[in-house]
């Protein structure tokens, strides 16, 4: 069965490509289990502006980047934007 990814799941697993980081790594970094972050990002938890800010943080994203995952994660959250 195939892994279904959020917007914010596609754009974090971007974001780590581009780095060279894995979802484990960002696990780890985020000193959160790499279960929980799976789920976050395929839309099975749901992200607070807190973790979303955190990871932006750990990937080193800029402003503009960090945004769009705020959008995104607002979307996955059912606001309408």
């Amino acid at each position: 069965m195939k892994k279904q990814r959020t917007e914010l799941g596609t754009a974090v697993n971007t974001a780590l490509s581009r780095s060279g980081s894995t979802q484990l790594e960002l696990a780890g970094n985020l000193e959160q289990s790499p279960s929980y972050v799976s789920q976050v990002l395929r839309g099975k938890k749901r992200p607070s502006a807190q973790w979303v800010d955190l990871v932006a943080d750990t990937l080193k994203l800029n402003e503009k980047q960090r945004h769009e995952l705020h959008l995104k994660a607002a979307r996955q959250l059912g606001f309408k934007l």
